[in-house]
Parts: structure tokens; sequence; C-alpha cells
């Protein structure tokens, strides 16, 4: 059943579960997260065994997905929070497209290699989720304060309606006069018709950039997109130190046949503010520049 975020807002005393179906972390974050949950006012409720002894995850893909299975089908529960991004999300596609979809829906809150799960959870169960900051980002002082905040009022439906205004346009079609009503979507492998399609990255090379927008790119996937609405993308840089990346986005959208806007302040920086992902959204473009929600 389909919902939209502000179905499904958090009141003090609601649980939220926490799931880390990527890469590990240091376990002493989980008292700094539980104390952060509950300084909300909510629950927070951590698998004893959240964390194993895999070579490269926070735990087997077995135990990962026995969590985030438990957590999506936990009828006690209101949200779920992802302790971390890093790598190996994707790998419980497979187990996860096998259970059948819950009647409840719940928030979900996560971003980078968590945006597996959030094309899984938009595309197959109607699913709005939340690109935001991690669990270990609040709760280590990994994001800012401005973030974390803005991510407690949506929960709270204490600033659902909200837009973004550092916004520039990439290309000539996006400074045209337009306001564009869509839904947010991802980069991931979905239907991307009539959606405004977001798009993030950290260290990456500029040649690696530009490769895999050329391969979305004569995939299809950008063919039915309404919009494309880059994020940061913290650039690596080249062996010299050079940094190319931004002039290679650049370039991208003067090649593209749809508006390309960049969002600053979304994505792995300092400042990961929050955006809804599944949900309906109104770009502004022309004489002022606005995502809102």
């Amino acid at each position: 059943m389909k919902h939209t975020i502000n179905q499904l807002f958090l009141k003090p005393g609601d649980t939220v579960d926490i799931v880390a179906t990527s890469s590990k972390c240091n376990p002493n974050a989980l008292g700094n997260m539980k104390e952060l949950i509950e300084s909300w006012g909510l629950q927070c409720h951590i698998p004893d065994d959240l964390f194993g002894d895999s070579l490269l995850y926070a735990n087997s893909d077995e135990k990962r997905f026995e969590h985030l299975k438990n957590a999506l089908l936990n009828t006690t529960s209101k949200a779920i929070w992802c302790l971390l991004g890093g790598a190996g999300a994707s790998k419980l596609i497979p187990m996860l497209s096998q259970i059948k979809p819950p009647s409840h829906s719940k928030i979900f809150i996560g971003f980078s290699d968590i945006t597996a799960l959030h094309i899984f959870l938009q595309g197959q169960w109607g699913w709005s989720t939340i690109h935001g900051p991690s669990g270990f980002q609040a709760s280590q002082n990994k994001v800012s304060m401005d973030s974390v905040n803005l991510l407690k009022n949506i929960l709270f439906n204490k600033d659902y309606s909200f837009s973004y205004d550092q916004i520039v346009p990439l290309n000539q079609l996006a400074e045209n006069n337009l306001q564009i009503e869509a839904s947010l979507g991802t980069s991931w492998q979905i239907n991307t018709k009539n959606k405004i399609l977001f798009i993030e990255e950290i260290n990456e090379r500029a040649y690696r950039v530009d490769r895999v927008l050329a391969h979305l790119s004569q995939a299809g996937i950008f063919d039915q997109v309404k919009a494309l609405l880059f994020g940061d993308f913290v650039d690596k840089g080249e062996p010299d130190g050079t940094l190319l990346v931004q002039e290679t986005l650049e370039q991208f959208a003067k090649q593209c046949s749809l508006p390309v806007l960049q969002i600053s302040n979304v994505g792995h920086g300092l400042v990961n503010n929050p955006i809804l992902l599944g949900s309906s959204a109104k770009l502004s473009m022309g004489n002022r520049f606005s995502l809102e929600f």
C-alpha cells in the first residue's frame, strides 16, 4: 500500500529500528545513536547481534537481511534508520524481493549505498523514503546539526512543507521559466518517467563520473525524465591534484536535452540536508530556482 511521508509522522514514544545493511563502523557509535534518538522522545531498537565478523560489511548477508526484514515487518515500530552507507545494501535485494510487502508502511532513512533500498522500496512497495543523514553521521557529529534538526522536524511534522533554494542551472533549458511537479527519484534501474532524477556522489574521478553518466544516458534512464538534479559531488581529485568533476557535470549538462540543475548541501558533504524520495515535489526554474516538498 502506498503512503506518503506526511501520513507517517512520528510522535513521542514511537519506536525507531536501527539496521546496518551496509558497511561496518565502531560499535561504540550505537550508544550515541540510541542516546540521540531517545533525546527526541523516541524509543530505539537495536538488535543485539547487529554486528558480526564479516570481512567487508557490518554482518553476513543473511544477518543483515534478517535485521532489515525484521525491521520492515515490525508492527511496533514507525521508522527505520540506516546506521551507515558504504557498500553491501544491493546484495540484499534478491532476498528482499522474496518477501511479501507489509500492509503498513513506515519511514525509511539513509543515503549513499542505501540508494539500492530506497529504489526497491519506492519501485516495488510504493513507499516514500528519506534521503538524509545516516544514523552514524547524526550521532557522531559527522554532519551539521542544521541537517539533523531539519530531519527531526520532518519526522515530527514540524517542517514537512519546506523548500531549498541553493539550486543553480547547468544548462540553458534549466534557465527557462518552468515549474516541474513530479516524484523525486534516484539513479537506480527504475522507471524514471515523469520524475525529477536526483544523483550525488563522492570520491570518484572525473572520467568515472563521465562514464557513468554516459552509461545511464545510453541505457535510456534520462529519456522520460522531467529534470535531472545533481546533488553534491565531492571530488576525489585527479593524480595531479586538479578537480575536474564539476566541469564534467557542466559539460554533460550542455549535451542534455532536458533541464539539468544542481542543488547544494545534499549528499556526502558536512551539510547533508534531507530530501523526500518518491514524494511529490515542485522544481521552479527561471527567475527563481527552488525545490519544494
